[in-house]
């Protein structure tokens, strides 16, 4: 059980002293082409990250299907009543308007920036941005929300891990004859 939780605790301090490493090979590279090249490798998978994100979050916002923020709030409340359910469809479309915000923003300062503050940006700011809005959404729904049963935010960790694993592909038992 302790170590399925392991890597939601080691993932954060892995990812943040990946990307503080990079942003320090890309200041301290001496050449232009050497900055440009390591700015390339760490930007392509930053933007596709979030492009992936905000596909996955945005599918579910299509009529007829359950916004993903939905579903996880479902897991931890159960039967929802429709205000948080509208609540929690425009929170799904917030975090898809926050990741084309990061793409964009990136897009911006690469084309138009130093290549300085595009590091910084995509490789020291990018995470704890995403942290920072989970926290304030967090934050808002608790204080627009006073009446209603808020779970701690570890719940809706744990609801995020059931999820994935049930969503993964299980084995089909092997039939003997």
């Amino acid at each position: 059980m302790k170590r399925r939780w392991l890597w939601i605790v080691l993932l954060p301090p892995v990812c943040i002293a990946y990307q503080w490493l990079v942003h320090a090979l890309i200041l301290e590279a001496q050449t232009t082409s050497t900055r440009v090249a390591l700015a390339l490798l760490n930007g392509v998978p930053h933007a596709a990250i979030n492009i992936v994100l905000i596909w996955v979050f945005g599918r579910t916002l299509v009529r007829g299907r359950e916004a993903l923020i939905t579903g996880f709030a479902r897991r931890v409340h159960g039967t929802l009543p429709a205000y948080i359910e509208s609540y929690t469809r425009r929170v799904t479309a917030g975090w898809c308007i926050f990741f084309a915000a990061q793409v964009v923003v990136s897009v911006v300062l690469f084309a138009a920036g130093s290549l300085d503050t595009w590091s910084l940006f995509v490789n020291v700011l990018g995470f704890p941005l995403v942290i920072l809005m989970f926290v304030a959404e967090y934050l808002y729904r608790i204080a627009r929300f006073r009446n209603y049963p808020h779970a701690p935010i570890w719940k809706g960790v744990q609801a995020f891990v059931s999820h994935s694993q049930s969503a993964r592909p299980t084995q089909a038992p092997s039939q003997s004859r």
